[in-house]
């Protein structure tokens, strides 16, 4: 059975965390803005819903 080569282990060891801090980057920038626009639109929501009384 072949062994993996240096190359790859290194590449590995590297590239796998890099890409799971990216997607975890992303996800938690993508979560706030949903958390803002949830707000955002909630005021919107009382606001329209105080002038109705």
């Amino acid at each position: 059975m072949e062994t993996i080569s240096e190359g790859w282990l290194q590449f590995l060891f590297v590239a796998v965390p890099v890409l799971s801090l990216i997607g975890t980057w992303m996800g938690l920038r993508t979560a706030g803005r949903l958390a803002e626009r949830r707000k955002k639109e909630e005021g919107e929501r009382e606001r329209a819903g105080s002038g109705m009384e």
